[in-house]
C-alpha cells in the first residue's frame, strides 16, 4: 500500500480520506470535482508548509500549461464547502439561547 493509499485527515468537522478520494462533513459525503479534491488533499497535506503557487500548480498540472484561473476556481470552490458548516455555526450560534 503507497503511503498515499493511508492518508486520511481530519480538520473541525471534516474527514479527507486521500485513498478514497473522500471528503466528509460530520460523517455526510462532499461532492468535490476532482481538480478541487486534489487541490484540497495538497493543501492539507501540507499544512503548516508554505507551498508557492507554482509549486501548487505544479503538483497539480505536471507538465501542463494551464492558467492561473483555474486553481483560483478551485481555491474559491474549496473555501465555498469548507465555509458553509462555519456559516451552519454562525446561524446556530445566533439562535442558542443564552
Amino acid at each position: 500500500m503507497s503511503e498515499q493509499e493511508r492518508l486520511a485527515f481530519c480538520f473541525g468537522p471534516f474527514q479527507l480520506d486521500v485513498a478514497e478520494r473522500l471528503l466528509l462533513r460530520n460523517g455526510e459525503p462532499i461532492t468535490l470535482p476532482p481538480k478541487a479534491f486534489e487541490t484540497l488533499s495538497v493543501l492539507v497535506q501540507n499544512s503548516g508548509r508554505l507551498i508557492t503557487k507554482r509549486d501548487l500548480m505544479n503538483r497539480l498540472w505536471p507538465d501542463t500549461f494551464v492558467e492561473e484561473a483555474n486553481l483560483a476556481n478551485n481555491i474559491s470552490l474549496i473555501r465555498r464547502v469548507l465555509d458553509d458548516d462555519r456559516q451552519e455555526c454562525k446561524q446556530n450560534e445566533a439562535f442558542a439561547p443564552k
